[in-house]
């Protein structure tokens, strides 16, 4: 008789979805407007994970969790869990709330509903650096070391593949009597390129 004191609640079944957007698991419960009340004592719940719940017109109702308190057997009432929520909104199903996404790297980017048609230019500035410090070092001639400083700033400020590659032109002109200098570099810098 004592686990039957919920069956007389009309319950709907909740995902429990993590704020890393992972689906912690699945469960039956009563919403109650800023409560959830979960009879399942075996469910994991914690704060900044969402309650989702499917309504009849495909939408998800989502919930943030805010406060999940487990409550012991108590005076003939189950144990279970009272969770504190707040209302999120409702999104078309599998779509709304906890979804991370990271980006790392150069040039990252994120497309959403949408197909990227642009072109990644890499410019490593150790790579740039280390060939800056080289032509310093290396390179006597004072007009001859300032026309290929030139042209690497131009590499380096580079916008786009067609201006890195005119200043990369350039640059390798300009070096045509320094090749020992930045013969070194050469497979870096073409890295700037993709290949």
């Amino acid at each position: 008789m004592r686990r039957r004191m919920f069956d007389g609640f009309p319950k709907s079944k909740f995902n429990i979805v993590t704020s890393e957007g992972v689906l912690r698991g699945t469960t039956e419960a009563i919403a109650t407007g800023k409560e959830i009340i979960v009879p399942d004592q075996n469910v994991i719940i914690q704060p900044g994970d969402e309650m989702r719940r499917t309504l009849p017109n495909g939408t998800d109702e989502t919930f943030d969790v805010i406060d999940p308190v487990f409550m012991q057997e108590t005076f003939g009432i189950p144990g279970h869990f009272q969770v504190k929520v707040r209302k999120k909104g409702m999104f078309p199903h599998g779509t709304g709330g906890n979804y991370t996404i990271s980006v790392t790297g150069p040039n990252s980017r994120v497309n959403i509903g949408s197909t990227d048609q642009s072109t990644n230019i890499n410019i490593d500035q150790s790579v740039i650096s280390k060939v800056r410090q080289a032509i310093t070092a290396q390179v006597e001639d004072n007009a001859e070391r300032a026309a290929l400083l030139s042209a690497l700033a131009d590499m380096e400020s580079a916008g786009d593949k067609s201006a890195l590659s005119a200043a990369y032109q350039r640059f390798i002109s300009s070096a045509a009597n320094h090749m020992s200098v930045i013969a070194p570099f050469l497979p870096a810098l073409g890295q700037m390129f993709g290949g």
